[in-house]
């Protein structure tokens, strides 16, 4: 039965790149834009300060927004919103004058840019590219706060870390309010060889009251998948100049960071003075290629992560991207699989990207020397972090090949290597859009690695390294075994290869949602510059939704119900896991959302005898039954609460057994006045098994802003977590009872604009175990960064 799962599994991939080929051939292409509206020229400029007075506009191109395309399924807006858009060749010049019959309900505070998406604002999204690919959005509140992002239709994501550099400025007024934006060309990325130049575009208002209203110009077909596929097209930008498309940025970073030994009384702080200066080069070659350098970069991501528990978690944690470099044009860089997750990369001293489109290729390519060399080390039952002191150097390189709209084929090879250590990887992947509503998509990979001879000692918990080689170790068993999963993952003589595929069908209608999905990992295989923590690895999945959708007069706007049937087995056939999942979601007044979901799934715990891989007749099989209660409403225009609630029997991964589980979440975000925000999150989870608590554990998130204005704020973080396990009640696992740690930030920021910046301040930790009384600061910074964007 193996022998025939592995031929189907291999016969699968072949047959369905040549099916979605015969669709190609025989599909007959459509003209989804047949309006074409004309940008008009102007010599003049405006003056961005929310008047609407200046004389170009009296030459622009008027548009109304008067559909209301979700979750109204079009119908006309309830408040007029008119926009006015013109070039003058150096920049694109949009204005909004938004009406509201109630102003005093306007929902708009200052606030950090990105940070006021449900706010009312107004906007543009452009495909400077006119291939339904990417698309830019560049959104603004009535005062003025920045929202931009790139959008990626090819993995439905935007990437709002991205950040631009552009003009805006708003303003409230008695009817409403008013925004002015400029986007300079020079920060766009479109193809010149043209002179008159076509683009995709669509107007959007978002107007949140009791249903948050997406207001635009256009219809939207709910059985078209692809929204940004039905945007109209602009023309004309026939003097668009990107000029130098030059950007220098000098860095000017100084910290004090101190440390002591918190478990040696009276010990003294160690402390370690640091000024690093670096520079980094933004240099439009053309219209279509950029270039970006770094050199002895602050890749510090200034502001700290959201806090995570870890606490009975077998996989390592996912932490977004917040650093420029690799933020830009980071989407060039996509695929089916994350494997490019820059994170990895923790402290380079120089990089290098350079990135395009010409025509129907699209290109990326970077490289980058990291002075710490930190990759996944993946398994099927769990993942750990693998840290080597050594330099590396890491390169992605990505290309895609555009046929038409609809189908395209792309290339991806990423590499690391340092002293007696390489992971190569090269793979292809492709997506066709069969039509309107069904898509196909695929990727196959491989890789060749080769660790360092004593890796496995990392994941060894004896101090002798023969307790943890697979010929002393036939004697581990559960309970008192020398190491983990990830011994046998890194035990590996010289270079070793692997394979992974992915093979997906999705069905995107307005009623339904429907995704077939097949992967398959194998052992060797690794990804060290992305973020796969599964190896050994085979799935099946299937997704079915099913939406329902409220008249502009019903009490509810969207209904969702969900079914989910999943299944992972290991490499040689063995079952990992066997999953059920149903949910039922209601979106109603005041934008609540209520969801109710029950996951079934029957899962392994930990390996009997360590010193095998093997699952069957090594690991225990336990039905994991969990109910899941959200909901979340905008009780106010500045008050904004959510809670959930999760309770049933999940397994207890560290002594391999299953427990009774409860965890509540809590979070209110409360906008005290214009300036001031305060948001908490609590989350609380507990688990018991054998009639006995096994941990409690603990996290609560304070981040309280002032914003002094569109350019100047000051923040405090703090997170503070309480994990207390029951000793008594860990049978196979040495642990502290109490782990307690505290974290805070205090940052005062101006900003001009992305690049521009600069920055003071504080953070520190604090730690306490059972060989601690209190909790006891190990480690404080005092941080300052100066940076300044030089565009001759």
């Amino acid at each position: 039965m193996q022998s025939k799962s592995r031929y189907c599994s291999r016969l699968f991939f072949p047959v369905f790149f040549l099916l979605s080929l015969l669709l190609l051939l025989n599909k007959v292409q459509a003209n989804n834009n047949e309006n074409t509206v004309n940008i008009p020229y102007s010599h003049l400029s405006a003056t961005i300060d929310g008047n609407l007075d200046d004389p170009i506009w009296r030459q622009a191109r008027t548009i109304s927004l008067d559909t209301v395309n979700w979750p109204w399924n079009n119908q006309e807006s309830p408040v007029t919103t008119t926009a006015k858009i013109i070039e003058n060749g150096e920049f694109i010049f949009i204005s909004f004058l938004a009406h509201d019959p109630h102003p005093e309900h306007i929902k708009a505070f200052l606030g950090d840019r990105d940070s006021r998406w449900d706010d009312d604002i107004v906007g543009i999204k452009l495909d400077t590219y006119n291939n339904r690919r990417l698309n830019y959005e560049f959104f603004v509140n009535p005062f003025g706060v920045q929202m931009d992002s790139i959008k990626n239709v090819m993995k439905g994501t935007a990437n709002d870390s991205w950040n631009g550099i552009w003009d805006s400025f708003g303003k409230l007024t008695s009817q409403g309010f008013q925004v002015e934006i400029a986007l300079p060309y020079r920060m766009l990325n479109f193809d010149d060889s043209k002179q008159t130049k076509t683009w995709a575009f669509e107007l959007v208002r978002l107007y949140p009251r009791d249903t948050a209203l997406r207001i635009s110009h256009i219809p939207i077909d709910r059985d078209n998948d692809c929204w940004l596929c039905q945007a109209p097209e602009i023309s004309g930008f026939s003097n668009a100049e990107t000029g130098k498309n030059l950007m220098l940025t000098p860095t000017l970073v100084a910290n004090r960071s101190e440390e002591r030994d918190i478990y040696q009384p009276q010990s003294d702080w160690q402390s370690d003075n640091d000024l690093d200066a670096g520079l980094d080069l933004r240099w439009g070659i053309n219209a279509n290629t950029l270039l970006n350098v770094t050199l002895n970069p602050d890749f510090s991501t200034v502001e700290s992560d959201a806090g995570q528990l870890s606490v009975n978690k077998t996989y390592s944690l996912f932490y977004d991207e917040k650093r420029p470099f690799f933020l830009d044009n980071a989407d060039y860089f996509a695929s089916q699989y994350d494997l490019v997750y820059t994170r990895n990369i923790a402290d380079p001293d120089y990089g290098a990207k350079l990135t395009g489109t010409k025509n129907n290729h699209n290109y990326g390519m970077f490289i980058t020397n990291d002075t710490e060399t930190n990759f996944i080390v993946p398994g099927n039952t769990g993942s750990e972090i693998a840290s080597l002191n050594k330099k590396s150097h890491s390169a992605a390189f990505k290309y895609r090949y555009d046929f038409n709209d609809d189908f395209s084929i792309g290339a991806i090879s990423t590499l690391r290597t340092a002293d007696s250590y390489h992971n190569y990887l090269l793979g292809v992947d492709s997506k066709y859009r069969i039509d309107e509503s069904n898509t196909v998509s695929g990727q196959v990979l491989n890789s060749a690695t080769q660790y360092p001879d004593d890796l496995f000692r990392d994941f060894c918990f004896s101090d002798n390294a023969a307790d943890c080689t697979n010929k002393t170790a036939t004697s581990c068993t559960f309970g008192n075994c020398s190491y983990s999963e990830q011994v046998h993952r890194t035990q590996q003589q010289g270079e070793f290869t692997g394979s992974a595929l992915k093979a997906n069908y999705e069905h995107k209608s307005e009623d339904w949602h429907l995704v077939a999905e097949h992967q398959r990992i194998n052992k060797n295989f690794r990804a060290d510059l992305g973020y796969m923590p599964k190896v050994d690895y085979r799935s099946e999945r299937i997704l079915v939704d099913r939406l329902f959708y409220g008249q502009p007069e019903s009490l509810w706007s969207e209904m969702k119900i969900s079914g989910q049937w999943q299944i992972n087995h290991n490499q040689k056939g063995e079952l990992l896991e066997r999953s059920l999942h149903s949910s039922f979601s209601i979106d109603g007044p005041m934008q609540s959302n209520f969801e109710a979901s029950f996951d079934y799934a029957s899962k392994v715990g930990l390996r009997h005898n360590e010193s095998s891989l093997a699952i069957d007749n090594n690991t225990s099989l336990f039905n994991e039954k969990l109910l899941t209660l959200y909901g979340g409403a905008q009780l106010t225009n500045a008050v904004f609460a959510e809670a959930e609630l999760k309770f049933g029997d999940k397994i207890d991964y560290r002594n391999n057994r299953l427990g009774d589980y409860r965890e509540l979440f809590s979070g209110i975000s409360y906008n005290i006045n214009r300036h001031l925000q305060a948001d908490i999150y609590y989350t609380d989870s507990e688990l018991t098994a054998d009639g006995a608590n096994v941990y409690q554990a603990k996290l609560t998130e304070l981040r309280v802003s002032y914003q002094f204005d569109v350019h100047s704020y000051l923040k405090l973080n703090l997170v503070y977590s309480d994990v207390d396990i029951n000793t008594a009640n860990y049978p196979y696992a040495e642990v502290s009872n109490t782990n307690k740690n505290l974290s805070s930030q205090l940052i005062y920021a101006y900003k001009l604009n992305p690049q521009t910046v600069f920055y003071l301040g504080y953070s520190d930790n604090s730690y306490q175990d059972d060989y601690l009384n209190s909790l006891e600061r190990d480690q404080r910074t005092f941080f300052t960064k100066v940076s300044y964007a030089w565009m001759p």
